[in-house]
């Protein structure tokens, strides 16, 4: 399935060009990842299967043939005694007229069957977009915090760098310059830290979507497509996800699986033609051949319960489906409340993150003046360097939570991909039955 995913024009653009976005990632990782492979690969095996099972509504024709050696004593109870090289050829021609609705049914079965895949397969291609997506922003975040790491260090070499020679002059005392090393310390162990969870992120990076992180550009969501509250999220979840609707399509599946197995109950009729060109057959010498053209009918009067035992088994395979369906809503019902809790509190979050900030930074400000003029001590100017760092940290790793969030809210409705400007293949965009009923 290599090579399937359409994009829009500015996707198609080479990687090694641009930034590599969000999309562009996603959709390297649809092409290349074995699980939306192996479902495609399980939808088109329905789509075979439906195919298989249409050739029940055309004519079966075989043709026979056959030659060798013949030993006749009696015919009817004549004696022949005839020794013969027996030839026969053959057609035979059957379309069935009637047969309980089988083929209609198994067809609509595996139509409904291939229509779950189809909805399948588009479930995972959306989550794996959101996996793509979180590991995406994970390594943004990673990015900014080691950004923001090694700012914290150069910031801590620098004080190290006044009181060393405050020190010399006098001015401060060793317990100072141990203290301000201590802290240096403290902040090169938290830059290697950064580091390590950097290459970590990339390592996860380079095995879900299968090219390097290079010049990763922050992504964009489209709000419009955000429901406004929650009850508005439930209801396009319930409406738009394709988990539901796949299930929808096996509980019919399994509706039309039933109708099959009592198609037993009825009689099976077919239009037969036979036609028979044979020579020295039966121990007589020349040419033996007939012609007939027959409406037949088959109806088993007892099969030990077979059909009945099959029908009572799909009957409880629909109950099952129809759980399931009952299940998949419930999910969906609590994953779209979660994502929507997720995405508001964090998104109120963030404002009075960016306060901390805002004033952890006047704060540090307000400390470094003071100490010059020694009204503050070291300890509280390293302290509020703490605190503006940790602020920091909390808003850039609450921003990209929340920005997570907002595709967490989209696949959660089952609209992520739409988002995304993704542009599914067109055999996964057309429905091969309708699942409304």
């Amino acid at each position: 399935m290599r090579s399937m995913l359409l994009l829009s024009a500015s996707l198609l653009l080479p990687l090694s060009s641009q930034a590599l976005t969000l999309e562009q990632s996603v959709a390297s990782a649809i092409d290349n990842n074995p699980i939306i492979t192996q479902q495609y690969a399980a939808f088109s095996a329905y789509l075979k299967d439906r195919r298989a099972a249409e050739a029940g509504y055309y004519p079966k024709v075989n043709v026979y043939g056959g030659v060798g050696y013949e030993d006749t004593q009696y015919n009817s109870g004549q004696k022949i005694d005839e020794q013969l090289t027996r030839k026969e050829l053959g057609v035979k021609a059957v379309q069935n007229v009637f047969n309980g609705f089988h083929t209609s049914s198994e067809v609509d079965r595996l139509s409904f069957e291939a229509e779950a895949e189809r909805l399948t397969l588009i479930s995972d291609a959306e989550n794996l977009a959101l996996d793509v997506s979180r590991v995406y922003l994970d390594l943004l975040k990673a990015q900014a915090l080691l950004e923001l790491t090694e700012r914290n260090v150069a910031d801590h070499l620098s004080v190290y760098d006044d009181i060393k020679d405050r020190q010399s002059k006098g001015l401060s005392s060793r317990s100072d310059l141990a203290q301000i090393a201590a802290r240096v310390a403290t902040s090169q162990s938290s830059l290697i830290a950064a580091k390590n969870n950097l290459m970590d992120k990339q390592v996860e990076f380079f095995k879900l979507v299968g090219t390097d992180s290079t010049d990763l550009t922050e992504p964009q969501v489209d709000t419009r497509l955000l429901p406004r509250n929650e009850e508005e999220a439930i209801s396009l979840a319930l409406e738009s996800h394709p988990e539901i609707k796949a299930a929808i399509a096996d509980m019919d599946a399994a509706q039309q699986e039933m109708k099959r197995e009592q198609a037993d109950f009825y009689p099976e009729v077919n239009l037969e033609l036979h036609a028979n060109k044979n020579d020295d057959i039966g121990g007589n010498r020349g040419r033996d051949s007939d012609a007939r053209v027959m409406l037949t009918l088959s109806y088993d009067i007892y099969s030990g319960g077979e059909t009945v035992a099959k029908t009572e088994a799909s009957s409880w395979r629909k109950e099952q489906a129809r759980a399931i369906r009952l299940r998949t809503e419930q999910q969906v019902r609590e994953g779209t409340r979660l994502s929507w809790n997720a995405w508001d509190l964090q998104r109120q979050q963030l404002e009075y993150l960016q306060q901390n900030v805002d004033s952890a930074k006047q704060a540090e400000n307000g400390y470094l003046e003071q100490f010059q003029l020694g009204r503050r001590s070291l300890l509280d100017v390293l302290d509020a360097k703490v605190e503006v760092f940790l602020a920091r940290k909390n808003y850039i790793e609450t921003h990209f939570s929340q920005r997570l969030a907002s595709y967490r809210l989209l696949n959660a409705t089952g609209r992520l991909g739409y988002a995304m400007r993704i542009a599914y293949p067109e055999q996964w965009q057309q429905e091969v039955i309708s699942h409304e009923k």
